[in-house]
């Protein structure tokens, strides 16, 4: 008696890859969403996303060779990254090299793919052989092998030192970034003291990031004399009573830049809060300056203190469906940005003459309540996936670089790391005590 092999559906495994591109998209657009928390993120895209994965996989080798390896050449990184990432989770085949071949040899346009994929792949493996190939590769390509070594957290030194640094801006930027994984060296040290002065703002920007985690003294004085996101959120965090004096007579001046303003959301200080409430009768202004007060005094970010803006069916879908542009996909942190409406600024006054006793100088806020590492740990569960970002990177300042939420990462991943704030001493708790090394400050946190 024969036996008849199953009928294989290709439309619907077609339909899995398909959706998996389109679900891949949205997803990297979710992570750093102004609307989502991590918690729609799990149930929603990445869900959904993981689902789909997983079918192709469990599909086998039949549909690794007729869906996934043609896919690896398609000009679609969500296409390339989905198929990467089921080919690297298959366990009845290696499919490392058919991967690896266009990494090293294909066209330039499925590299973001490839790499996206290799960053989210739980596999160690993997990643050394990626790093014993890191220096025979084109620069480029060298920066991006870096920045899946700084996504996964491993220490890349061995092939730091064998790497030409200045071969190309966004390597040496990477490298410099990448330092914050590694131990810590003396060469390494005057490397990022030579880089804060580096002509190529790439490699100046990266060197400050890396210099601030790290709590360089020089890399601190650079920041008070910077605009960059890192340096203006790294002092309204972290600074002296004379950064958060400087932060608000930026919100005063005139038409404060939105960093400024964005920023000043997270210092969580009163004097802050209170130097952003005229901004709400700003037109321009008026909706990141919301946000950022809401993010300090725990303002409702609802009717009636804001009206969201009727949507275009047509904005949104395109907005929806954006893919982060590739200097997002480097950053460690987003650009600012606010959900659009309306703000009735005289409405927030009156709520704010009401709440105004319940704050005290001195102490820090996030949502109306004094900020506790309890607290900071909560938020980055709970915050809007666009604020999660900074909030990590306020853990990783005062912990010298660690622990560190990727926050690019999956959420289960995400949630794992976030875990290790708990973990501090107890006189951090209130986050008065805990600087980056090589500084102190003369006001609590």
């Amino acid at each position: 008696m024969s036996t008849r092999r199953p009928t294989v559906r290709w439309e619907l495994l077609e339909r899995h890859l398909e959706e998996a591109e389109f679900l891949w998209t949205q997803w990297e657009h979710a992570l750093w969403s102004p609307e989502h928390t991590l918690a729609s993120v799990a149930e929603g895209d990445e869900g959904r996303l993981r689902a789909h994965l997983d079918a192709l996989v469990l599909g086998g080798t039949a549909v690794a060779t007729r869906l996934l390896l043609p896919a690896l050449t398609s000009e679609d990184p969500a296409r390339v990254a989905s198929a990467a990432w089921a080919l690297l989770s298959a366990e009845d085949a290696d499919w490392r090299e058919p991967v690896f071949h266009p990494l090293e040899q294909g066209a330039e346009e499925t590299h973001p793919g490839l790499l996206r994929a290799l960053e989210l792949l739980d596999r160690p493996d993997l990643h050394a052989l990626l790093l014993r190939k890191l220096p025979a590769l084109p620069p480029a390509l060298q920066a991006g092998v870096l920045r899946v070594a700084r996504v996964r957290h491993l220490d890349p030194s061995a092939a730091l030192e064998k790497l030409d640094w200045e071969a190309d801006p966004a390597l040496h930027a990477e490298a410099l970034r990448a330092l914050a994984f590694a131990p810590r060296t003396q060469a390494g040290d005057a490397r990022l003291a030579r880089a804060l002065s580096h002509a190529h703002p790439t490699v100046s920007a990266a060197a400050l990031e890396t210099g601030l985690l790290l709590g360089s003294r020089e890399a601190w004085e650079h920041a008070r004399g910077s605009t960059s996101r890192a340096a203006l959120l790294s002092l309204a965090v972290a600074g002296e009573s004379k950064d958060l004096a400087d932060l608000v007579a930026r919100l005063k001046g005139g038409s404060p830049a939105a960093e400024v303003i964005w920023a000043a959301g997270f210092s969580g200080r009163l004097l802050a809060a209170e130097a952003l409430l005229p901004l709400l009768r700003e037109e321009a202004q008026a909706p990141l300056a919301a946000t950022s007060f809401a993010a300090i005094t725990g303002l409702p970010m609802a009717p009636p203190f804001l009206v969201e803006a009727p949507a275009d069916a047509d904005d949104e879908d395109s907005e929806e469906e954006a893919e982060p542009e590739a200097e997002d996909r480097e950053a460690w942190l987003p650009a600012p940005r606010a959900l659009p409406g309306e703000v009735d600024a005289l409405a927030v006054e009156a709520w704010w003459t009401r709440r105004r006793g319940d704050f005290t100088e001195g102490f820090r806020y996030l949502r109306g309540a004094p900020v506790t590492v309890e607290v900071l740990t909560s938020a980055l569960e709970t915050e809007p996936m666009l604020r999660r970002p900074s909030l990590a990177w306020e853990v990783a300042l005062r912990g010298g670089g660690a622990p560190w939420v990727e926050t690019r990462q999956w959420t289960q991943v995400q949630r794992e790391q976030a875990h290790a704030p708990r973990g501090q001493r107890p006189e951090s708790r209130t986050l008065a005590g805990r600087w980056p090394r090589g500084r102190r400050s003369d006001t609590p946190a």
